[in-house]
C-alpha cells in the first residue's frame, strides 16, 4: 500500500468515526420556553387566588419572554384544576398556581387521588397573613380578650365556618387551640366564602371570621368591623396599625396564605431553575411588591428545593391542628 493511499484511508476512518459519533450522541433538550405557557389556578376567575395568579402570570410571562395564560379549573376541593396538571406532560407548559390550599389540604383530606410528592415545587411568590375581625361595636379589641371571654362561655362564641379546610378555618382553629378554649362548645356558622363571612360579621350576624386582609379593608373603612390582628409575625404595609398574632401573645397562629407555581411530577431541572431565577428577579422588583400590595400580599420569595420542605412541614403543621379540632362543627 502506497503512502498516498494509506493517507486517503486513515481520512476516510476517521470522517467514519466522527459520523458514528455525531449519530448517537444525545440530543440536546429544547430550551425552555419556547412557545406560551398555560399556569392552571384551581379556583374561579374573579377571586382573590386568581387575582395573584394574573399577576404571577403576567410578571413570569415577561421575565420569561413568553406569553403565559391563566386557565381557571375550579371546584371539587381543587382536585380538578390540581389533576388538570399533573395529568399534562412534564415539560414546563403547563404549570400550576401553588398554594396552601391546593398542597397542604392533602393533610386533612386523606382522599385525595394524589399525594403531596406526586408534583415538582417551584419557587414561592408572595405571600400574605389571614386577618381576624369582629364587628365594630364588639367589646373585644384584642385577640388576648377576645379568647378570655370566650374561655368563659365558649357557647356564646359564633363564627365564620367554610367546611375545616379553608386557610380561614385554620386560622381560627389555630386560635382557638391556642387559647384553650373548648370549641365543640361554640357555634360554628358554615359560609360559602371567607368573604360572605366576613360580610356577616360587618352586619352582627356572627361574630368572628377571618379572611385576607385586601377583602377585609373595605369594611374596615366602612367602620363596621374591627381587625384584632394579622396571622404571622410581619405586619402588612396596607394595614400597618394592625399587630400580628405573634405581638398579640399567640405565635402559634401563623398560617399565611402564599402563592407559587409547580408542575407535574418530574419537570425537568432546567425548568426548575429558570423558574426559580425569574422568581427571584421578580420578587426583588418594586412593581411587584406594588402589584400585589394592592391585592393584600408582599413579595416571597422561596426557591424551589426549600419551597417543597415548607410544604411538607405546614401539611404537618396544619393536621396537628385539624386533629384536635372537635369535627362535626
Amino acid at each position: 500500500m502506497t503512502r498516498r493511499l494509506a493517507w486517503k484511508l486513515g481520512v476516510l476512518v476517521a470522517t467514519v468515526l466522527m459520523g458514528v459519533g455525531c449519530g448517537t450522541a444525545a440530543p440536546q433538550q429544547e430550551a425552555w420556553p419556547t412557545k406560551p405557557i398555560t399556569m392552571v389556578v384551581a379556583f374561579a376567575a374573579g377571586g382573590g387566588s386568581d387575582a395573584v395568579g394574573r399577576v404571577q402570570a403576567k410578571y413570569l410571562g415577561d421575565e420569561l419572554g413568553q406569553p403565559i395564560s391563566i386557565l381557571n379549573k375550579a371546584g371539587g376541593m381543587q382536585i380538578t384544576g390540581v389533576s388538570e396538571v399533573l395529568n399534562s406532560p412534564a415539560d414546563g407548559y403547563t404549570l400550576l398556581q401553588e398554594l396552601n390550599t391546593t398542597s397542604s389540604l392533602q393533610s386533612m383530606a386523606p382522599g385525595l387521588p394524589y399525594k403531596l410528592e406526586d408534583r415538582t415545587y417551584g419557587p414561592m411568590m408572595a405571600a400574605g397573613p389571614m386577618a381576624i375581625v369582629v364587628n365594630s361595636s364588639s367589646p373585644w379589641n384584642s385577640l388576648k380578650d377576645l379568647v378570655e371571654d370566650v374561655k368563659k362561655s365558649p357557647e356564646s362564641l359564633s363564627w365564620g365556618y367554610l367546611g375545616g379546610t379553608a386557610t380561614a378555618d385554620l386560622t381560627l382553629m389555630q386560635l382557638l387551640v391556642a387559647g384553650g378554649v373548648d370549641v365543640a362548645k361554640t357555634r360554628a356558622v358554615s359560609f360559602q366564602g371567607a368573604g360572605p363571612s366576613v360580610v356577616a360579621v360587618a352586619g352582627g350576624h356572627v361574630m368572628l371570621a377571618s379572611d385576607g386582609a385586601a377583602s377585609v379593608i373595605p369594611l374596615l373603612k366602612a367602620g363596621t368591623i374591627k381587625v384584632l390582628a394579622v396571622s404571622g409575625d410581619k405586619r402588612m404595609p396596607s394595614l400597618p396599625d394592625v399587630p400580628t398574632a405573634a405581638e398579640s401573645g399567640f405565635p402559634t397562629v401563623n398560617v399565611i396564605t402564599w402563592f407559587g407555581v409547580s408542575g407535574p411530577k418530574e419537570l425537568p431541572k432546567s425548568v426548575v431553575d429558570k423558574l426559580d431565577a425569574a422568581a427571584k428577579k421578580i420578587t426583588d422588583s418594586p412593581e411587584f411588591a406594588k402589584d400585589v400590595d394592592t391585592l393584600g400580599r408582599y413579595p416571597q420569595y422561596m426557591p424551589s428545593a426549600q419551597t417543597r420542605e415548607f410544604v411538607m412541614k405546614e401539611a404537618e403543621s396544619f393536621k396537628a391542628v385539624y386533629d384536635k379540632f372537635p369535627k362535626g362543627q
